[in-house]
């Protein structure tokens, strides 16, 4: 007891108590905040997210598997994000139909959203149109 009468708490406990509260506070809110799930075709599993593009011949999609693959495919942050903002079954962008190769580059180099734009030292122009139009190969013609 302390020299006032009160019950003296470590603030270990008090820690722990705050952590519980928390957890049990977005157990019972988690399912109304969770982000949308694909429908139809599932995400790609974590595993090959790391491998994409690594064995083709495409060297549009081995580029797009090395620069955008780590948050564009699997349920990474590119993917969740572009999941709530649209279809979820389009967010990975290799299975997206409505891509065209000047808009791919635009929202690269410029950004948009969440997305932040890339330099050309990160991306450079020749690899970004090698990417572009990979992406863009189901895309309106």
């Amino acid at each position: 007891m302390s020299a006032s009468g009160g019950v003296k708490c470590r603030p270990s406990r008090l820690l722990a108590a705050g952590l519980l509260l928390a957890t049990m506070a977005g157990c019972s809110e988690g399912a109304q905040h969770a982000p949308a799930k694909a429908q139809g075709a599932a995400m790609m599993p974590q595993s090959q997210v790391v491998m994409f593009g690594a064995g083709s011949a495409d060297e549009g999609e081995r580029l797009y598997g090395q620069e955008c693959a780590y948050c564009h495919a699997g349920r990474n942050t590119g993917t969740i994000m572009l999941g709530r903002r649209m279809d979820p079954a389009q967010a990975e962008l290799h299975k997206r139909t409505d891509l065209e190769p000047d808009y791919v580059k635009a929202v690269v180099r410029n950004g948009l959203v969440n997305m932040p734009p890339l330099s050309r030292v990160e991306v450079t122009d020749e690899d970004l149109d090698k990417i572009a139009a990979w992406l863009a190969r189901n895309g309106p013609k």
